[in-house]
């Protein structure tokens, strides 16, 4: 033992690691699992699957699960690539414009963007129904956004950026002289496309659909705001009613949980397998330039839609929101004297759960962000510079997280820790587990990738001198790791302020977060204050990101 410990001086830490991520990750998934196969006097049974898939609620639950995560993963697939495209590959007008602006829906979530469309196009209340009933004089409105269009249109608006982001970097990857060779031949701009390009970016266009896929089948906010007045159920909302009710049916939430849990792991599986490490980086020759395809008149047509998709995606759900948040009532008719702060003034001063809800925000958002990223850099480190077995479990179980949806993984955490030996429901411990476990996976990513692009040499060259392992650490790797330790911070915070699939599950009286006070404000109809609220969580989440990037200026010039 003692020459092992020699040859491994990380060896505890890594068994550390480990027993850590065993708790957080598998133990869960072990009550989960061992809840949905055993019966009231614990004997093994399979009631619970048979009650989920012999309830008509139950399977309509799952077609209307599968018939949004498809089509949501077909429209955002379809548009986002063909508006990467039309960014890398085209001379359409203000390409850096419509490639900034496309990610700010990053920003805030779809819960949000689903409260904006309800006030911009909601049956009778809708600013959109409204104008055109006042217009035409009809009785019916224009478009309803409470069905299952609605909720495909909305998920499809904010699940598009991954689409758009993968597609694009797969593009610029590929070699040019490809296309330039079928031009050369006599191919046409179609032919080229089809035979062509397309091809090579293919794997990159349905990993990010599949992708999309999963994030659309684990949504809850979504659903919720949007299916809950039409009737419509999805498996997430399904899951939260069986704890919603008196007595819960634990054992009926943990199949239904282990049915969206196979789904995921199934959608992320085949993305691996197509995605891979690919880098789309074809072979050609050197000095290769692309060359920008004149679309001619149809580049008009492309940047109208283009900025279509960001008016719907950005403009008008945030300039709803705001507006929504500073008026007296909802109307189309516009006048000064509906100006007001007066909701402001109430959601921070005279509605109870306000302030809670912010401390615990900033509390959970602030230490777990801290928690989780040194936790994350310590697993980076122990995979990328280390030789001390146990390290590729070590990954694994890091990644493993990924494939867990928030609902899913907060119903474990909740089975897990709400019985002893360890009893945490009802403490606000709970949520900061149920937030770290969640984005392990993306914190670790974001420190693994500053930490590849240290070379090792620089460390061999300390440890040469004669310094320690830890003061190698601490003088020569953690200085270098900093802005990517600080970009992985911000990273998590804005995550853990905005998160609400595991909170909705886990909070308790007194522990309620942000995305909590404000669901519970739309379930109470008190849609200015919510508005309200949700501008104050945009501006929180836009200040880090301010933050960030003065930070990173900081370091930039240190380095000078």
């Amino acid at each position: 033992m003692r020459g092992l410990l020699a040859r491994h001086p990380l060896l505890p830490v890594m068994v550390l690691a480990l027993m850590v991520l065993a708790v957080l990750v598998l133990y869960p998934a072990a009550i989960l699992i061992r809840d949905s196969l055993t019966g009231p006097e614990g004997e093994f049974t399979l009631r619970w699957y048979a009650e989920a898939y012999s309830r008509t609620r139950t399977l309509t639950a799952l077609w209307n699960t599968l018939i949004i995560a498809s089509a949501t993963a077909l429209l955002a697939t379809i548009f986002g690539t063909l508006m990467a495209w039309a960014v890398v590959r085209t001379d359409m007008p203000m390409r850096r414009l419509i490639e900034a602006a496309a990610l700010v829906p990053f920003i805030s979530t779809p819960f949000i963007g689903g409260l904006a469309w309800i006030l911009l196009a909601s049956p009778e209340t809708g600013l959109i129904n409204q104008a055109w009933k006042a217009v035409t004089g009809l009785g019916t409105p224009l478009f309803d956004i409470h069905g299952l269009w609605g909720i495909i249109m909305i998920e499809a608006l904010y699940e598009m950026p991954y689409v758009f982001l993968i597609v694009a970097g797969a593009l610029r990857s590929m070699d040019p002289t490809l296309e330039e060779a079928s031009f050369a031949s006599g191919a046409g701009l179609t032919r080229t496309t089809l035979r062509v390009t397309l091809p090579v970016v293919m794997p990159a266009i349905i990993g990010s659909g599949l992708l999309v896929f999963v994030l659309a089948a684990e949504q809850f906010g979504v659903p919720a705001v949007i299916g809950g007045p039409a009737r419509i159920t999805v498996l997430t909302t399904a899951i939260w009613e069986t704890q919603a009710v008196y007595p819960p049916r634990y054992g009926l939430g943990s199949a239904l949980s282990m049915t969206l849990l196979v789904i995921a792991m199934m959608g992320l599986w085949a993305q691996r397998r197509i995605l891979g490490d690919r880098s789309f980086t074809t072979v050609g020759g050197k000095g290769a330039r692309p060359r920008r395809v004149a679309l001619g008149p149809w580049r008009w047509v492309a940047l109208a839609l283009s900025l279509g998709y960001l008016i719907l995606s950005v403009v008008l759900p945030y300039a709803t929101i705001i507006l929504s948040s500073v008026r007296t009532i909802w109307t189309q008719h516009f006048d000064l004297s509906q100006l007001t702060l007066e909701h402001y003034r109430w959601v921070l001063f005279d509605y109870p759960m306000t302030q809670r809800a912010m401390l615990n925000s900033l509390l959970l958002a602030t230490g777990g962000a801290t928690v989780g990223i040194l936790f994350c850099a310590a697993i980076s480190f122990l995979v990328q510079r280390s030789r001390v077995p146990g390290r590729r479990a070590l990954d694994y179980l890091a990644v493993l997280p990924m494939a867990f949806p928030g609902v899913v993984l907060a119903y474990a955490l909740l089975r897990a820790y709400i019985t002893p030996p360890l009893v945490l429901y009802g403490t606000i411990w709970i949520l900061m587990i149920a937030y770290v476990t969640r984005y392990i996976p993306y914190g670790v990513r974001s420190t693994s990738a500053t930490l590849l692009q240290i070379h090792p040499e620089l460390e061999e060259s300390s440890l040469s001198s004669g310094a320690s392992w830890f003061q190698t650490f601490r003088r020569v790797t953690l200085p270098l790791l900093k802005p990517g330790l600080v970009a992985g911070w911000i990273m998590l915070f804005v995550s853990f302020m905005r998160e609400l699939s595991a909170s909705v599950l886990l909070y308790s009286p007194s522990n309620e977060v942000l995305s909590v006070a404000i669901y519970d404000l739309w379930a109470h109809g008190n849609f200015r204050p919510l508005s309200a609220l949700a501008v104050i969580q945009i501006v929180l989440c836009l200040f880090m990101l301010v933050l960030v990037k003065r930070l990173a200026r900081i370091d930039t010039d240190l380095k000078v």
